[in-house]
């Protein structure tokens, strides 16, 4: 009886860490889709205007994000944890920066 108490309090143990793993993995998947949208939010608007490509390329590293190549005057900012789905649309001119621009792209 005591030995079959002990197999049944592993097994508990067992099956209860492995629904934390589970609870936690899926947590760390889908924060950066709930916590996005707001992040980029923050970002974007903190960009003064005038920066440089390479300068909001070392702040975009800084939060882990990725920034396209400059093409024709413009490029984005993507989070590459929700796989693009949040984006700051810049528009550079011949002294820096000229809008940064938060959109949802679904």
């Amino acid at each position: 009886m005591e030995r079959e108490m002990i197999i049944i309090s592993r097994r508990r143990i067992v099956v209860l860490a492995i629904a934390v793993l589970l609870l936690t993995l899926l947590g760390w998947f889908f924060w950066p889709f709930v916590s996005g949208p707001g992040q980029m939010q923050g970002f974007c608007s903190s960009l003064p205007a005038g920066s440089s490509v390479e300068q909001v390329k070392i702040q975009a590293a800084q939060h882990g994000y990725r920034v396209s190549s400059l093409i024709e005057g413009r490029s984005f900012v993507h989070d590459p944890k929700s796989f693009g789905r949040f984006i700051c649309n810049m528009q550079f001119g011949s002294d820096g920066l000229i809008s940064a621009v938060y959109s949802f792209n679904d």
